[in-house]
Parts: structure tokens; C-alpha cells; sequence
């Protein structure tokens, strides 16, 4: 018999909320507080003894009172008592003190609380159905003269008793509900919170990733590159020797720009008007490494903020160092275009191309990861990359920066 609300006063008897604990003891000390001034106005003759004498009125405020006691003690404590059961029968012990004295009938507002609170419909209808009858009979019966107060007054006390348990069940719920809710968000927090942090880590291990295989990786390519065309019988001996001071002079540069990378955690720092001169150098790389490349530059030069400058130069280096390893190309040409408004960057090589619309397939060596890095550094820039290409007919990467910024 047990209702919702009964669950909500069982919730606030087991935990810690202020207001409940208030509200639980005030309830407490107004039912003792009325079951004494009902048994002192029996015993000093305010109120009629119906039947028996003051022992008998005292006997009952003593079941009565023990009763309360009782239930209140089960479930602070968390004991198998019903709270259903222990409601009604309290109304049927408070039932026994108004016969035997009228005294007693102001329990009645405490008594339709508790049933409204702990009783489900129609359980908790017919108890306050009880409760009004017995109070508007008992007053009926010793104030006859009482006709319309006797029975308006005990009515209205009632229903504002219910309607004030009704209000507060409803508060405890929306409580609940709240905390309930609370608890969601907090919890929904810390998974956004974890998996923007797991987010991150992708992210800077993506950038990582593209700066070292933009920077070292690309110079030991070209190293690479560089000792294998030198170790060729067929390479004449001096351009042996260009080689391999080449690969000594990327290496050295490798090794400098690493440590730079380290402290900063940045890419190579270009002056404002470096970037044609830093082409350049990777132009003539590739060239030593045995693919012939060529720079050309159009319009008038303009100081790119440091961003664009780098993406431009990891750009290039990573089209031609794809050409002179994976495309067999025989020669390349890079372009720079300066407009107005925007700045671009071509890469055209002669190799063996791939097909239209599909990425270059991941290699054994653990490459294909660089046009991904290009398109993904290219777009955090606020530009954007298209890639050409046909079997036998070549590959041509197209790349877009806004000019914007002071550089």
C-alpha cells in the first residue's frame, strides 16, 4: 500500500537533505505536540471523557504515541515495517481517542497528511474520508450548536492538509527529477569532456605526425634518394661527390631543423620573403636527387604570414619528394602564383600518375601518409588542395592560400 510518495519519504529519511529532515521533525513534533494538549485537555476536563476515565485516556495517548514512535523508528533505521499498514493503523488507534475524547480530533490534520503521503488511491481516499467523517462526528456530537463550522471547518482543515502534502510530494519529485538530471549532464560532461581530451590527443598526434614527416621525414627521403643514385654504378663519379655532399648538407639541415621542431614544436621558421628561396633550395634537392626540377614564380611577391608560408614550402616538398620516389617522374615543375587576394602553389610531374578520384595506395614502407598530411595542413591554413592525375599521364597538385593577416 505503499505509494509514490511513501518512496519519496523513505528517500528523505535515508538521505541528507535539510529541508526533508525539517519538514520530517516538524511533522513529528506537532503529532506529540497535539496528542499531549488533546490527553491535558481530557485529564483537566476541557474535553469530555466519553468513555472510561483518565487512566484509559492515558493508556491510549501512551498506544498511540509508542505506535508513532514505532514507525518513525523503522524507517530511520531501515526496518521491514509497512508503512502502509503503520498508517492505518494509526488512523484506527486515533479513531479509539476521539471516542473516548473529542480532545484528540485535532490529530486529524497531521493523520490526513501522513495517509495522502503513504497510502496510494483509493487506499488514501477512503482514509481521509475516515478521518473527515470522524472529526465532523465528533464535533456534531458534543457542539451540536456547532452545525456549519462542525462541518465546514474539519472539511476545509483536510483538504488543506492534503492539499499542502500534495504540493510538497510534488516539490520532493521535481527534487529528484533535477538531481536526476544533474547527474546526467555531469556524467555527459565528463564523456564530452574525456572524449574532447582523446580528441586532442588525435589531433596534435596528427600534427606531429605531419611536421615530422613534412620536415625529417621528407630529408631522409631525399638522403635516401641522394645515397642510392651516388652508390649507382652508372652515375658518372663527379656527380657522385655533388651527391653525396648534397645528402651530407640535408642531413645537416634535417638534423638542425629536428632540434628547432623540438623546442618550439613548430615548423621551419622562413623569413617574410624566404618562401621563393626555400623553394628553390627543395627544387635544386630534388635535382641532385636525380629528378629534374624547375621553379617558376609569377606576379609580384607578397610577405605570407608564417602559416602559409610553411604549408606552401611542406606542400612542395612533399609533391616532389612523392614524384622523385613513388611517380618514377622524369622531370617536375613547381609554380608560385602571387593574385591579388590569393597565393598558389602548383606541382606538375611526368610520372605514372594514378587513377582519377582515388588516394595513392599505403605502401609496405609505411607511406601514403603524406597526401593525406598535405590536404589536412593545407586546410587548417583556410585554403585547399585538388590533386590531377591519370595512369602514364602524370600528377598535378593544385594548392589555394588566402593572402590575409599580417605576416
Amino acid at each position: 500500500m505503499v505509494g509514490g510518495g511513501g518512496a519519496v519519504i523513505l528517500e528523505a529519511m535515508t538521505h541528507d537533505r535539510p529541508a526533508e529532515r525539517y519538514a520530517e521533525w516538524g511533522g513529528h513534533i506537532l503529532f506529540l505536540a497535539l496528542l499531549l494538549a488533546g490527553m491535558a485537555q481530557a485529564l483537566a476536563g476541557s474535553a469530555p471523557i466519553v468513555f472510561g476515565g483518565a487512566a484509559a485516556v492515558i493508556a491510549g495517548v501512551a498506544v498511540v504515541g509508542g505506535w508513532y514512535l514505532l514507525g518513525v523508528w523503522s524507517h530511520t533505521r531501515g526496518r521491514g515495517l509497512d508503512t502502509g499498514i503503520w498508517v492505518v493503523i494509526l488512523t484506527l488507534l486515533w479513531v479509539a481517542l476521539v471516542l473516548l475524547s473529542p480532545g484528540f480530533v485535532w490529530l486529524a490534520f497531521v493523520l490526513a497528511m501522513l495517509c495522502w503521503y503513504f497510502l496510494e488511491p483509493p487506499v488514501s481516499v477512503v482514509a481521509e474520508v475516515v478521518i473527515v467523517t470522524t472529526s465532523i462526528g465528533s464535533t456534531l456530537l458534543h457542539s451540536p450548536e456547532l452545525m456549519v463550522g462542525g462541518i465546514i471547518g474539519p472539511a476545509f482543515g483536510i483538504a488543506t492538509a492534503v492539499a499542502v502534502t500534495e504540493i510538497f510530494r510534488r516539490i520532493i519529485a521535481m527534487v529528484d527529477e533535477r538531481d536526476e538530471l544533474v547527474a546526467d549532464l555531469l556524467a555527459t560532461r565528463e564523456l564530452l569532456a574525456a572524449k574532447e581530451r582523446q580528441a586532442g590527443i588525435l589531433a596534435e598526434r596528427e600534427r606531429l605526425g605531419g611536421e615530422i614527416h613534412d620536415g625529417t621525414g621528407q630529408s631522409l627521403a631525399s638522403i635516401v634518394l641522394l645515397l642510392r643514385s651516388a652508390t649507382n654504378d652508372e652515375t658518372p663519379g663527379d656527380q657522385r661527390d655533388v651527391q653525396v655532399r648534397t645528402a651530407l648538407d640535408t642531413a645537416q639541415k634535417a638534423l638542425t631543423e629536428s632540434r628547432r621542431f623540438l623546442r618550439g614544436l613548430d615548423g621551419p621558421d622562413l623569413r617574410p620573403d624566404g618562401l621563393t628561396d626555400a623553394l628553390r633550395e627543395e627544387v635544386d634537392r630534388v635535382s641532385q636527387s636525380g629528378l629534374p626540377a624547375e621553379l617558376r614564380v609569377h606576379g609580384d611577391t607578397v610577405a605570407l604570414r608564417p602559416e602559409t608560408r610553411n604549408t606552401l614550402l611542406r606542400t612542395a616538398q612533399e609533391a616532389l619528394t612523392n614524384a622523385a620516389r613513388h611517380a618514377h617522374a622524369t622531370r617536375a615543375t613547381v609554380t608560385l602564383t602571387y593574385l591579388p587576394d590569393e597565393v598558389h602553389l602548383d606541382v606538375v610531374d611526368d610520372g605514372v600518375g594514378f587513377p582519377a578520384g582515388r588516394r595513392p595506395p599505403r605502401r609496405s614502407d609505411g607511406s601514403g601518409f603524406g597526401l593525406r598530411a598535405m590536404q589536412n595542413r593545407v586546410s587548417e591554413a583556410g585554403g585547399s588542395v585538388s590533386v590531377e592525375s591519370e595512369p602514364d599521364d602524370g600528377t598535378v597538385i593544385h594548392a589555394r592560400l588566402p593572402i590575409g593577416g599580417q605576416p
